[in-house]
């Protein structure tokens, strides 16, 4: 019994290796690595295994180098049945990918040089906005590459739905953000995000929005994660490095809850973290806030919320500077040789 199951499990097995997925079969083969494929736009075969008869396969492996139909991202995503899997080989896909129902795309894993799409001037390199707000849409081991200067709303834009960003590189224009979120549930998890007006721009107005950004690399943004006034979501912010962004760390000015946990924001050129205006919710938690060249923390209007349990060290300005207005709870928190405080060291 044992044995017989092990037959039928390796074929599997082994079109998913590390290495990447089987590619030896000819160019007329029925399918590639053990997944169907078929032309672009042409009917399913009714003998085809994994697939739905009138939406299409269920996996699709795209090859821009290699032998089979699918070479654009885009041709594979219009013929996947909802709900399938799309599976990039590495390479170079010069296309603006649009999303508009339930999808995982997965980049090989595999050794190479990686998957990369980089879009036309002014086009986004990823846009997911699904006509329905339950779609979801994964996304994993891709480097999205907008043209210097794009005038695109965002490298990676976000409308609505369930989205998730996983293991990816997302290289912003420098003057548009990297990644925007403007609606649905987003979780950013994993990633590198770089070279955006912002790292992560969250615009998000329905107040049952939520934005989870957990264990990233956040840097060489104007500023790494803007939480922007008006947004009504609530946006955690977990576990990431933001650093090296050339102007604040985190800027929160939203009226949703603004939970800032865990999070190592260092070495950015203006303060580490500013609770603007309308952040009238915020959490600022076990954080390392050292070496930036503004303030810890700064909060020039006056909000709620709690301030505790963070090292706040080094940083140029005030460890944590209040203007006016309402102030948040500020306990246990370690801070010394900050240059705009009286004291070296001193808990507050």
């Amino acid at each position: 019994m044992k044995r017989a199951l092990m037959r039928q499990l390796i074929p599997a097995a082994a079109a998913l290796l590390a290495g990447g997925y089987v590619l030896a079969e000819a160019a007329n083969a029925q399918s590639l690595g053990g997944f169907p494929i078929r032309e672009p736009g042409a009917a399913a075969s009714s003998g085809a295994a994994n697939k739905k008869d009138k939406d299409g396969p269920l996996q699709i492996i795209v090859d821009v180098n290699g032998p089979g139909p699918y070479k654009t991202i885009s041709s594979a995503i219009e013929d996947v049945a909802e709900g399938g899997v799309v599976y990039v080989m590495h390479g170079v896909y010069d296309e603006s990918i649009t999303l508009e129902k339930s999808i995982f795309i997965q980049g090989d894993r595999g050794p190479g040089s990686g998957v990369e799409i980089s879009p036309p001037k002014n086009q986004s390199c990823l846009t997911f906005a699904p006509d329905q707000s339950t779609a979801h849409a994964v996304v994993a081991n891709v480097q999205f590459a907008a043209k210097i200067n794009s005038m695109a709303d965002a490298c990676v834009d976000v409308k609505q739905g369930v989205f998730t960003l996983k293991e990816s590189d997302v290289l912003g224009s420098g003057v548009r953000p990297a990644v925007k979120i403007s609606g649905g549930t987003v979780m950013l998890e994993k990633n590198r995000i770089s070279a955006g007006s912002e790292g992560v721009f969250v615009a998000q107005t329905h107040s049952l929005s939520q934005s989870f950004i957990i264990d990233n690399k956040i840097l060489q943004n104007k500023v790494g994660v803007d939480i922007a006034t008006g947004s009504r979501a609530d946006v955690v912010v977990a576990g990431n490095e933001i650093f090296d962004n050339i102007d604040s760390g985190v800027k929160a000015s939203g009226y949703g809850a603004a939970k800032l946990i865990g999070n190592k924001i260092r070495n950015n050129k203006g303060s580490g973290v500013i609770l603007d205006k309308y952040a009238k919710l915020s959490l600022v938690r076990y954080n390392e806030i050292v070496h930036n060249a503004g303030d810890g923390v700064a909060i020039p209007f006056g909000v709620n919320g709690v301030i505790e349990d963070n090292d706040i060290v080094g940083n140029e300005g005030l460890g944590i500077f209040v203007r006016d207005g309402l102030e948040p709870k500020i306990t246990n928190n370690f801070m010394e040789n900050n240059g705009g405080d009286k004291k070296k060291k001193r808990r507050r």
